[in-house]
């Protein structure tokens, strides 16, 4: 993970922002080098969309279930 896209979850995490959170961790999960690594962001932007009722949570618990972390 770059040292900006940790610095931005850390803002976000600060004020606390769902929706940036949501994304970042989405952001990670694509830029992750490994699929736990990556799986392991996406479980996290999954439950901050999961607990702000967020659109994106079917799209991410799908992606979570292609790769057997969700089911």
């Amino acid at each position: 993970m770059s040292v900006d896209l940790h610095t931005r979850m850390l803002a976000a995490h600060a004020r606390p922002d769902h929706a940036a959170l949501i994304a970042l961790y989405t952001e990670a999960a694509d830029a992750a080098n490994d699929l736990d690594a990556s799986c392991f962001f996406l479980t996290h932007a999954y439950v901050f969309a999961l607990e702000a009722g967020a659109p994106q949570a079917p799209q991410l618990h799908r992606r979570l279930a292609i790769h057997g972390r969700e089911e």
